[in-house]
């Protein structure tokens, strides 16, 4: 069925389009002076049904590595991650840590470095222990999207 409802809601509007006054008000139909009144009979005109396309894809090409995980650990009561995305190299994304299992995030602007993006520093305070947080972290750029892995926080030494 929903195949059909845009060719028929586009063929309806084109029908009402026809019924519309033009921009600027309906024009008169011009009396010569030879004549009391002149009438005009409207110029019949064909409509061919619009074909449906498909949207456009977006220009962001998925990237299919990974986020890696560079450091983690609890300090003073805030997660901290590092990470970076290897063989892309840009400035201007962003890096988002996520606590999974809630709605907390930080993001920070990736920075270019030699074959690979780096993501600094992220914080986010967590009040549970380091045994039951998991995070990910995510890394999005007009070109590129990458993911880590949901990863558990290392033990300390």
């Amino acid at each position: 069925m929903s195949r059909w409802v845009v060719p028929v809601a586009a063929l309806s509007l084109l029908t009402l389009a026809g019924c519309a006054t033009p921009v600027g008000g309906a024009s008169p139909t011009p009396i010569s002076s030879g004549s009391a009144s002149t009438s005009a009979s409207p110029t019949p005109t064909a409509t061919t049904a619009p074909t449906a396309t498909a949207a456009p894809s977006p220009a962001v090409t998925p990237f299919t590595g990974d986020v890696l995980i560079v450091t983690d650990g609890i300090v003073d009561g805030r997660l901290e991650v590092t990470a970076m995305v290897p063989k892309v190299s840009e400035s201007g994304g962003t890096c988002t840590l996520e606590l999974v299992g809630t709605d907390r995030t930080v993001s920070v602007t990736g920075a270019e470095g030699n074959d690979v993006t780096y993501c600094g520093v992220m914080s986010i305070p967590v009040d549970a222990p380091a045994d039951d947080l998991q995070f990910r972290v995510r890394y999005e750029s007009s070109t590129t999207r990458a993911e880590s892995a949901v990863s558990t926080v290392e033990p300390a030494p």
